[in-house]
């Protein structure tokens, strides 16, 4: 099931951990389209068994298959400028609370990141 704008997801999390999640997903999806390429980002969420799913899709250069299992490892980029250190932060934030992170890639076509974390059932 996909979601309207319209309607709310309610997660318990920090506000500034989120920020930086989202932030970091999106700064790599941008940065992962080569320049000769137009650029699209794809941001989507859909419900699953009291957990919502983001992803962040995006049309660039893919990750290449010797680099696959290194991605969310502290100090591995595959950038040349940068520090290696989000997606790292990215998955500490994720597993802190309750979800789990992932990605899908073909290299010269695209990468999704997937973000699955527990919807907040209870009180605001």
């Amino acid at each position: 099931m996909l979601l309207s704008h319209a309607e709310k997801i309610m997660i318990r999390a920090d506000r500034t951990q989120i920020n930086r999640l989202l932030t970091n997903l999106l700064q790599n999806a941008i940065q992962a389209v080569p320049e000769n390429r137009n650029g699209e980002i794809e941001i989507a969420t859909r419900e699953e068994n009291d957990n919502v799913i983001l992803s962040v899709r995006d049309n660039g250069s893919g990750i290449p298959d010797d680099m696959r299992s290194k991605i969310f490892t502290p100090n591995f980029t595959t950038k040349t400028s940068g520090t290696g250190l989000g997606l790292a932060m990215c998955k500490g934030i994720v597993e802190k609370l309750g979800g789990r992170i992932w990605f899908e890639t073909a290299v010269d076509s695209y990468t999704v990141f997937y973000v699955e974390l527990p919807l907040n059932k209870g009180n605001p």
